[in-house]
């Protein structure tokens, strides 16, 4: 049962001399033949990455570039990204119609992996440009306009050779068959399996998720503002946003019954969200604009 597409990406820092021009193999041995050896990060257990490393690496030292491929645990794999240290690193965006506006506002944070790999960028093109593209595109509120944005930061780092797509992939949820009423979420890990009904058999339902490495051992810490697969996978069954997701990425009313959205004197936008009424949390605490405020703060 497909939930959602995710899109694996390879970062890469070397770039080439040449840009539309005809290029040989034997150009390219040329142009490379001097760059230092590519440190590519492997995280162990990612059966994907593990079964074409060898292919890609083979496919860049044809062309001249010496590659250094470290298979990495889990912590030391997000230390390594987050101080930069790499010249290559798969990263998994969360996939259309999770919220791309996060994914790429993350490229701003100085510990996230994207970030690092934008130092490549080669003149006149910058980091900072680019990031001052995303954050116009965050603002733009029609949607035509925001597509054409979109359109341009995605041709801006692909011509830098900072982002290769590589492939996607479907989520797949297995479903016994004395389990009925189950219906696909509209985001990454996003199991709503609240809505089963046993129709045979035992009222307890065994639950099996897992990512990349394996299957979750924990939660977390339920923080609902928190985008790790694990946390996201059970916050998404206690906690509701004022907002939520839909077919095709249309954002739905939740916690909110309405919005509206009014220009400020100072050029600003000011949103005045309607909550929905008798709701109450697990412990019987209620639902309010105190309650919402405290979350926004957080």
């Amino acid at each position: 049962m497909r939930l959602s597409t995710a899109l694996t990406y390879l970062g890469l820092l070397v770039q080439s001399k040449y840009t539309s021009a005809m290029v040989t193999i034997e150009d390219a041995k040329a142009c490379n033949a001097d760059v230092p050896a590519i440190d590519w990060l492997i995280l162990e257990g990612d059966a994907n990455a593990e079964a074409i490393e060898d292919e890609v690496r083979q496919d860049l030292e044809k062309i001249g570039f010496k590659v250094n491929t470290r298979f990495l645990t889990k912590n030391d794999y997000n230390q390594a990204r987050a101080k930069g240290d790499f010249g290559l690193s798969f990263s998994e965006t969360w996939g259309t119609p999770y919220d791309p506006h996060s994914y790429v506002s993350a490229w701003e944070a100085e510990d996230n992996a994207n970030h690092n790999a934008l130092t490549g960028l080669v003149a006149p093109s910058s980091r900072d440009e680019l990031l001052s593209l995303v954050e116009d595109v965050l603002q733009e509120e029609n949607q035509l306009v925001r597509q054409a944005k979109w359109n341009e930061v995605h041709d801006y780092y692909h011509k830098e050779a900072m982002m290769l797509p590589l492939w996607g992939r479907r989520i797949v949820a297995i479903i016994n068959s004395r389990l009925a009423g189950y219906q696909a979420g509209h985001q990454q890990f996003d199991f709503p399996v609240h809505k089963l009904v046993p129709v045979s058999g035992s009222k307890t339902v065994s639950i099996s998720p897992g990512a990349l490495t394996g299957r979750f051992q924990t939660v977390g810490n339920m923080d609902p503002h928190t985008y790790n697969p694990n946390e996201f996978f059970a916050n998404n069954w206690l906690y509701e946003g004022l907002v939520s997701y839909g077919p095709d990425g249309t954002i739905l009313p939740a916690l909110a019954e309405s919005w509206t959205i009014t220009d400020t004197a100072s050029g600003g936008q000011q949103y005045s969200f309607k909550l929905r009424p008798s709701v109450k949390f697990h412990d019987g605490a209620e639902w309010n604009c105190q309650a919402a405020k405290m979350n926004l703060d957080h």
